[in-house]
């Protein structure tokens, strides 16, 4: 019963930021009653965000999985994070139609942590006092940059309309440039001390559980080369003046880096046997015991 429930969240999740991602579309082409989906939209992704930390809280308690031990939950956690987020922060920033970017990839990571290995190998090894602030000071950093992205991405393509001069149609449900200029540097601004300190505290236990294959040493380059990127975004910015298409186009940079390092974590966790192939047996055996209970 309880597993069939787990179930039930995570297609009702993924069915919510589908449903979201088309009524932002109808909100920004503007078709029917654009106000309308415009408030729906943003509900769902409210709603999806509730189911998924359900889905998430009940699926830790039923495979006995913590979600921050490995890749298969850490990237539901982040576009947990990021719809969840994105709710709050559009009602400081009135950034509703950046929705129409954030509800899909809240939509692909779901699926993508689906598809990915519960890494119960690694568990056992990923034994340190820093573990957990590592963890989740890089959730909450990628899911603050997930927002960062999308406001650069609305950035270049209002730019990009402004320059041919369409001032109306989507343009007129995207924010001022100011607006989303702004929103990018505050959304980097947060979730940089959080990269830092994941990139502090993945040092300090690096040598214990990194196995020194090529694809762990390209997945550090890369997470320094993500930190390097967004820093020089936030310090270019402070000192010359870097604002709008160049500090856009840096952010996207960094995104796609930090992109990347999730991509070779998820080749390592397709690579290496799941918990109930190696023998252990742990999603299977909690499954099992979940069907049994009264």
């Amino acid at each position: 019963m309880v597993t069939v429930l787990v179930q039930v969240l995570l297609y009702a999740t993924a069915s919510a930021y589908l449903a979201a991602f088309v009524l932002f579309l109808f909100y920004l082409t503007g078709h029917g009653k654009a106000a309308t989906a415009q408030r729906f939209a943003v509900a769902l992704v409210g709603l999806g965000a509730a189911m998924h930390a359900s889905h998430i809280v009940l699926a830790s308690l039923v495979l006995h999985i913590c979600p921050i031990k490995g890749i298969h939950f850490a990237l539901s956690v982040v576009s947990m994070l990021a719809c969840a987020s994105f709710v709050v922060m559009r009602m400081r920033y009135k950034i509703d139609s950046l929705g129409v970017i954030v509800a899909p990839l809240a939509l692909t990571f779901l699926v993508g942590s689906q598809a990915a290995h519960a890494d119960a190998s690694a568990a056992g090894r990923l034994k340190s006092a820093v573990l957990p602030i590592h963890i989740l000071a890089n959730l909450f950093g990628e899911a603050l940059f997930v927002l960062a992205f999308a406001a650069a991405v609305a950035y270049l393509f209002a730019e990009k309309q402004l320059k041919k001069k369409k001032v109306g149609g989507v343009l007129q449900r995207l924010p001022p440039l100011d607006v989303l200029d702004r929103a990018e540097h505050a959304f980097l601004l947060a979730g940089f001390p959080m990269l830092t300190v994941g990139i502090i505290t993945g040092a300090m236990w690096a040598e214990r559980v990194e196995s020194g294959s090529t694809v762990d040493l390209w997945r550090s380059l890369f997470g320094y080369a993500t930190w390097a990127l967004f820093a020089a975004v936030l310090l270019l910015r402070a000192a010359r003046g870097w604002r709008g298409r160049r500090a856009a186009y840096g952010t996207i940079a960094g995104f796609a880096f930090a992109m990347v390092v999730l991509v070779m974590y998820l080749v390592r966790s397709f690579g290496e046997p799941s918990a109930a192939q190696s023998g252990a047996g742990v999603t299977e055996a909690a499954l099992s015991q979940g069907e049994r209970s009264p």
